[in-house]
């Protein structure tokens, strides 16, 4: 930003020490675009707070039903093969 600023200002005064208008005129626009850029980009964008809403629950928290029992390995399984 810094750089371009400087360019800028180095076309304004040049195109006013030779006289040449557009040349002031064109570092007027690159000096101020840039400004403007710069204070948009951080401060432009608002923060939109969107309020939280709670979700809605179709299925209760906890089911009335007792949980299901640990089955444990059979003894088949921890038996060696035929």
């Amino acid at each position: 930003m810094s750089t371009v600023v400087t360019a800028g200002t180095v076309n304004i005064l040049l195109g006013m020490l030779e006289g040449q208008a557009m040349l002031a005129f064109l570092g007027v626009l690159v000096v101020s675009g840039t400004i403007a850029a710069r204070g948009w980009q951080k401060y432009g964008r608002l923060e939109v707070q969107i309020p939280e809403r709670t979700p809605i629950r179709y299925l209760p928290e906890e089911t009335s039903r007792p949980p299901m029992p640990i089955i444990g390995l059979s003894s088949r399984r921890d038996s060696e093969p035929d």
